[in-house]
């Protein structure tokens, strides 16, 4: 077995002390750049690997930044994590991406897990448990960033996205060509986002004075393609009683829209789809998607950036920052028929 080389060896290879070498392995004290460029040397020479599991052990953290999500299956997080992970090993970090599936019991046990490893910080979807996961994170002294709380972010700092303005410009939108009878379609796990789009919904139904109850709403009961299908299907159904629907995100979006199709109900003849994220197989469909475009890369760029900043001692006050999202109109709406 080969003998794995030790701390001391890096010190006197870079001749240095071994509390330098520490130092620079638990990012304690500023080192400077010739001193950190000899130590990186040594390292790489003599292939040494830090016991990360000792550094947490002394009270230090780990080089990890975790990324709690709802749902892994959705495009829209991809774009999101990528923005993390480019800033996170920029900084010599990894990401930690947790997936809850919208269950507050797998939240919280990713919470304990997370705090037992003294993550660096972490970057959390705003979900449905509200926020005693939150607050474990934290007492485990790991600044937690929500991503898309809005109103709902029980105090942390956060990076979000005007979702009630969404909400309305999406509904502007269908009630702009004529819609009047509308189904929002939302989904577990993003309470809040969706929350605040369906109050932009309600927003724009105000500012054309019509009656809300025209308006309806209906939730899939998963994140799965199975439950989008039967969301699907319940609204295809009843397709007589409306004649569009917003769905709270593209994959839903995109599988109604598939269910309509395949059912011989014409897009946007018969029936307008918009949705919400546009990710990137929404201008591909078979019918380009409307929708609402969320900047995501840069989402997970600008929250990464935050809990580096948090993690490194600098304060959280006015940090929240929000990004203000665009309607895309493509080839899925149209005016209701006659």
């Amino acid at each position: 077995m080969t003998r794995r080389a030790t701390i001391r060896e890096v010190a006197r290879l870079a001749e240095v002390s071994l509390g330098t070498v520490s130092n620079y392995l638990n990012d304690n004290k500023p080192i400077a750049p010739e001193t950190r460029e000899r130590i990186e040397s040594a390292i790489e020479q003599l292939g040494f690997i830090p016991n990360a599991g000792v550094r947490v052990m002394r009270g230090g953290r780990s080089h990890a930044i975790a990324f709690l999500i709802p749902d892994s299956g959705n495009p829209f997080l991809v774009e999101v994590s990528r923005g993390i992970e480019d800033v996170a090993i920029g900084a010599r970090h990894v990401v930690v991406t947790c997936n809850t599936d919208g269950d507050p019991d797998r939240e919280e046990h990713y919470a304990r897990v997370l705090s037992e490893m003294r993550v660096v910080g972490a970057v959390v979807m705003a979900m449905s448990a509200g926020e005693t996961a939150l607050r474990r994170l934290e007492a485990s002294g790991a600044p937690v960033v929500l991503l898309g709380g809005g109103s709902h972010g029980f105090g942390f700092p956060g990076i979000d996205v005007e979702n009630t303005h969404g909400g309305y410009l999406a509904m502007r939108h269908l009630l702009s060509l004529g819609h009047r009878d509308i189904v929002f379609v939302g989904g577990p796990g993003a309470e809040p986002q969706i929350d605040d789009r369906y109050l932009g919904c309600l927003r724009a139904y105000d500012e054309y004075g019509i009656d809300r109850s025209r308006l309806r709403r209906v939730t899939a009961e998963g994140n799965s393609t199975t439950a989008r299908r039967e969301v699907a299907e319940r609204i295809a159904d009843g397709v007589s009683e409306v004649t569009a629907a917003f769905c709270a995100n593209d994959l839903i979006a995109l599988t109604l829209q598939s269910v309509l199709l395949q059912r011989g109900i014409s897009v946007p003849g018969r029936f307008s789809v918009i949705g919400y994220d546009d990710i990137d197989g929404a201008a591909m469909a078979p019918v380009p998607l409307t929708t609402v475009h969320q900047p995501q890369y840069e989402l997970g760029r600008a929250a990464a950036e935050l809990v580096l900043a948090l993690a490194a001692g600098e304060s959280a006050a006015g940090r929240t920052r929000s990004f203000e999202p665009e309607l895309v109109v493509r080839s899925s709406t149209a005016a209701p028929p006659v």
